[in-house]
C-alpha cells in the first residue's frame, strides 16, 4: 500500500472494485485523497461506496511546520482542532497500514494520540486533560509546541501546551493505570484462591502488598473500599472498567458479583435520595423532580408495567402556532420498546394536591371527593399531548429518522404526582375510584414509585 498522490474527491463518489484497484491509498473502510492548498498539504477521507462527502482529516502547513488535526466526531464537545509543531513531519510519507487492523493511520504523531484515521485525535485514556481544558476555558483549538509560552492565547481561542508537558501527563496516566491494574490483579488472585479454599481445605489468603506505596494504596482500596476522596473513587472505577475483560476471563463469578453489588449500592443511594426528598424543600420543587428523572431514566423504566425507552425529555409533541404560542411540551416522550408506541409522561411533585379539600357529596365516611385541579389539570394536559402525537408529531417524525416511533396507534399517558399516604380514607377511596376509570392515562403517586424501587431492591438482594 502506497502513499502516492491521489486526486481530490468529487462529492458522492461510489468507488467500484476496478476504481479501487487504481487507487493505492485505501483500507477496508475508506479511501484517502490528498491535495495542495496554498502552503498547506491536505488529507481527506471518503467512506467507501460513497457514504457521505469527503471529510478533511489533517493539514500540514509547510511554512509554519504545524500539523493540524481535526478529530473524529464525539471525542470532544468544544475542541475542534489539534495543532502539533512538527518540523520533521514528512508529507511525502504520511500514512501507513496497520498490520493488526488493516486500517490506515497517519505517521509521526506523538504518543498519546490516536493515529488511525477512523479514530483520529486523542487516545481515550488521555482525554481527561482535554475535558479539563473544555471545563475551564472556551478554547476550540489545542496547540502543542516544542518551546514557548503556554496557556490561553489568541483572545481565548487557543490553548497552548508543550509537547513535554503532554508527554509527562501521558506517562503519569500510564504509570497510574499500570499500578492500579497490578493492585487489581493482586486482589483478584487472592479472591480466586479464597472462593474455592474451603472446598479444598486450604487456608484463606490476603492479597500481596507491594513495596510500592501507590500499589499498596490501590490494593487497599480495591480490597476494603476505604477510598479517600472522589478523585480516587473515579480513578478506581476507571481501572476496574479497564480490567473487566480480564476479570471476565480469569474469575467470571467475581465480575458478576461485582456488578450485582454495584447495582445494589446504586439502587440504595437512589432510594435514599428519593425518600429524603419527598419531604422538606424539594417536596414542591417540580424542577428538582424533572432533573431527578432525567438523571435516572431507569427509575422511569422500572415503574411502568410496559417495557419503555426514555427517548426525549422536554419533547415538543405539538409545534407552536404562527405567533410562536401554543406548544405542547411533554416532560418525557417514551417509547414502548416492543410495540414502538408512545408514552407521554408528566412529572409533578410529591406535594401536589390529589383531591379537593371539601367533599363534593355526603358527610363523614360517606363523603365523596372530586379530584383537585392540581390532579385533573395535569391529566387533561397529558390527554392533549397524547392527542397531539398522531395529529401533529407524526408529521414531523419524517424529519427525525433516528426516532422509531409509531405515532398513530395506541398513544398512552402517565402522570407522576402527589402522595397517597397523605390522603385520609375517604379521599383515598375517591382517588382510587377516579384513577381506576382513567383508561389511557396512568397516575402514579410518589410513595408508590418509592415502594416499587424498594421492591426491586429486595428482589435483587435475594
Amino acid at each position: 500500500m502506497s502513499a502516492e498522490p491521489v486526486k481530490p474527491f468529487d462529492d458522492d463518489v461510489d468507488f467500484d472494485d476496478d476504481e479501487l484497484d487504481a487507487i493505492e491509498l485505501y483500507d477496508p473502510v475508506g479511501v484517502m485523497g490528498q491535495h495542495e492548498d496554498g502552503y498547506e498539504f491536505v488529507l481527506t477521507r471518503l467512506k467507501r461506496h460513497g457514504a457521505g462527502n469527503p471529510v478533511e482529516m489533517l493539514r500540514f502547513d509547510r511554512a509554519s511546520k504545524f500539523l493540524r488535526i481535526f478529530p473524529t466526531e464525539n471525542q470532544f464537545g468544544q475542541i475542534e482542532e489539534l495543532q502539533i509543531e512538527s518540523p520533521n513531519w514528512d508529507a511525502d510519507n504520511h500514512s501507513a497500514e496497520s498490520e493488526r487492523s488493516g486500517l490506515l493511520y497517519v505517521r509521526g504523531l506523538p504518543r498519546g494520540f490516536s493515529p488511525t484515521y477512523e479514530y483520529l485525535g486523542i487516545a481515550r485514556d488521555y482525554r481527561g486533560l482535554f475535558f479539563g481544558i473544555e471545563d475551564n476555558t472556551k478554547c476550540k483549538i489545542v496547540r502543542f509546541i516544542t518551546s514557548g509560552t503556554e496557556g490561553v492565547h489568541e483572545n481565548g481561542r487557543v490553548f497552548v501546551i508543550s509537547l513535554k508537558r503532554f508527554e509527562d501527563y501521558r506517562s503519569a496516566v500510564d504509570r497510574t493505570r499500570s499500578r492500579a491494574r497490578t493492585a487489581a490483579y493482586r486482589v483478584i488472585e487472592a479472591e480466586s484462591h479464597n472462593v474455592i479454599a474451603d472446598l479444598l481445605e486450604l487456608p484463606q489468603v490476603e492479597p500481596k502488598r507491594a513495596r510500592n506505596e501507590v500499589i499498596r494504596l490501590f490494593t487497599e482500596e480495591a480490597l476494603t473500599g476505604h477510598v479517600t476522596d472522589a478523585a480516587d473513587r473515579s480513578l478506581l472505577a476507571d481501572e476496574m472498567t479497564a480490567v473487566a475483560p480480564v476479570i471476565a476471563q480469569e474469575a467470571p463469578h467475581r465480575l458478576v458479583q461485582l456488578r450485582d453489588d454495584i447495582e445494589l449500592v446504586s439502587l440504595d443511594a437512589l432510594i435514599g435520595r428519593f425518600e429524603a426528598d419527598l419531604e422538606g424543600p424539594y417536596a414542591k420543587n417540580e424542577d428538582h423532580w424533572q432533573k431527578f428523572f432525567e438523571a435516572n431514566h431507569f427509575a422511569l423504566q422500572l415503574i411502568f408495567a410496559t417495557p419503555i425507552i426514555v427517548e426525549i425529555p422536554h419533547a415538543t409533541v405539538q409545534a407552536t402556532n404562527i405567533y410562536g404560542r401554543g406548544s405542547r411540551i411533554a416532560d418525557f416522550l417514551c417509547i414502548n420498546s416492543v410495540t414502538r408506541t408512545s408514552l407521554v409522561v408528566e412529572i409533578k411533585t410529591p406535594g401536589t394536591k390529589l383531591m379537593s379539600r371539601t367533599p363534593y357529596r355526603g358527610k363523614g365516611t360517606a363523603s365523596v371527593y372530586a379530584p383537585h385541579t392540581e390532579l385533573s389539570g395535569p391529566i387533561a394536559q397529558v390527554q392533549s399531548q397524547m392527542a397531539a402525537v398522531p395529529q401533529d408529531l407524526a408529521t414531523r417524525l419524517g424529519q427525525t429518522p433516528d426516532i422509531d416511533l409509531d405515532a398513530w396507534n395506541d398513544p398512552r399517558g402517565a402522570v407522576i404526582t402527589g402522595r397517597i399516604s397523605a390522603l385520609d380514607p375517604e379521599r383515598r377511596e375517591s382517588f382510587l375510584r377516579y384513577r381506576a376509570e382513567l383508561s389511557t392515562v396512568t397516575v402514579l403517586a410518589y410513595d408508590e414509585v418509592l415502594e416499587r424501587l424498594k421492591g426491586l431492591r429486595t428482589a435483587l438482594s435475594v
